[in-house]
């Protein structure tokens, strides 16, 4: 073979690059990669091998022949002498098997006869510190192999399994894109359902105070479409008793505080109000709120209030009765002390008559409220 030149080495490689570019397939960039290899170096076959730690296993990935020469064996034999020098990462270049001592033994000659191999090139791959690949190039007659040939086929060895490596890693992330595109899809959908089916009021404010988008759930609640909703500046909705307190969260939300279950009444479209309990989150320019009928708890809550209110008056009346009468008790006492100082004063008298007077009213009051009570 007649020595090549660096220009058609750097040109064989581009065209090697621009066909190998496009594959995915391991098995297409090999077959490729084996092929032109050994076109190239006439060679008569070249072997792709995945190697095991320490050469102890080779698993064959490709093999290419020019049609002559015998089929590559899979169980593949390699001398010891060979793995300790391949283990090193160091391209081995064999001229002729009968005449070097790491393959004239007997086992390796017959192993070798069987493939007719008489001249060897073998290529280790090494990845991350440890051989990982070997590729095995043969000539059925003795050959000299030349440096640039040995560099050549290096080269072609070392493109074929990073080609192999970025397929591998872009079928992966295909794989995963299309994982995480289903995933969305299926969150989307999940959340549009959610968005529609929610009975919890759920819509996103802008920084102006209205509601750019709310689900169904705010006609369903409040009789709003949602066309009414975006044109209505939400505190135009809140009762007057609540205003001062909404503007307030507004506020604090507008400056990153979330507010968490505050409570308001919004006004119903047929009128009347209902109140809400609000969850409202800001992020961005935007204030993600959700919210909660609450009306029938607050109903109960004010029933519950009412009857307690009226199961606490009779004992409220009866306790007010009782110092009442106590009250008159002594004033009473403290009266009849005074008549016998003012015995000799008619307008003193008076005054106390008319003070006892009330006296006798206020225990009449009193024994109404007992009374009271006791019918309650």
């Amino acid at each position: 073979m007649t020595t090549m030149n660096k220009a058609n080495a750097a040109a064989f490689l581009l065209r090697l690059e621009r066909r190998l570019r496009p594959l995915l397939d391991t098995r297409e960039i090999l077959a490729l990669s084996a092929q032109m290899l050994g076109q190239r170096l006439t060679a008569q076959q070249v072997i792709c091998f995945e190697a095991a730690p320490k050469l102890a296993r080779l698993s064959m990935q490709h093999a290419w022949s020019d049609g002559l020469a015998p089929g590559a064996a899979s169980d593949y034999f390699l001398g010891d002498a060979l793995k300790a020098e391949l283990e090193a990462g160091h391209p081995v270049a064999i001229s002729d098997v009968a005449h070097d001592a790491r393959t004239a033994t007997p086992a390796t000659l017959a192993a070798l006869a069987r493939l007719s191999a008489q001249a060897l090139l073998y290529l280790p791959i090494t990845r991350e510190g440890r051989l990982a690949a070997l590729v095995a190039i043969h000539s059925r007659t003795a050959r000299l192999w030349h440096a640039e040939e040995i560099e050549l086929a290096v080269h072609v060895s070392e493109r074929a399994w990073s080609t192999i490596l970025r397929a591998q890693v872009e079928t992966r992330l295909r794989a995963l894109s299309a994982d995480m595109e289903r995933l969305l899809a299926e969150r989307t959908h999940a959340f549009g359902r959610t968005w529609i089916v929610s009975p919890d009021l759920l819509g996103v404010l802008n920084l102006d105070g209205y509601f750019e988008h709310s689900n169904p759930a705010w006609q369903t609640t409040l009789g709003w479409s949602e066309e009414e909703v975006r044109s209505t500046r939400f505190l135009d909705l809140i009762h007057p008793d609540d205003l001062v307190r909404t503007q307030a969260a507004w506020v604090a939300a507008n400056q990153g505080q979330p507010a968490l279950r505050f409570e308001n009444r919004y006004r119903h479209k047929l009128g009347g109000w209902r109140w809400l309990s609000w969850v409202a989150v800001p992020e961005g320019n935007k204030v993600y709120c959700s919210a909660r009928d609450i009306s029938v708890e607050k109903k109960r809550e004010t029933e519950l209030l009412q009857a307690r209110q009226q199961q606490a008056t009779p004992s409220l009346q009866g306790s007010v009765a009782h110092d009442l009468d106590e009250v008159l008790q002594i004033i009473a006492s403290k009266l009849q002390l005074l008549q016998a100082s003012v015995a000799n004063d008619p307008q003193a008298a008076l005054q106390l008559a008319a003070c006892n007077a009330a006296i006798e009213r206020g225990g009449a009051l009193a024994a109404q409220l007992l009374a009271g009570q006791t019918d309650a």
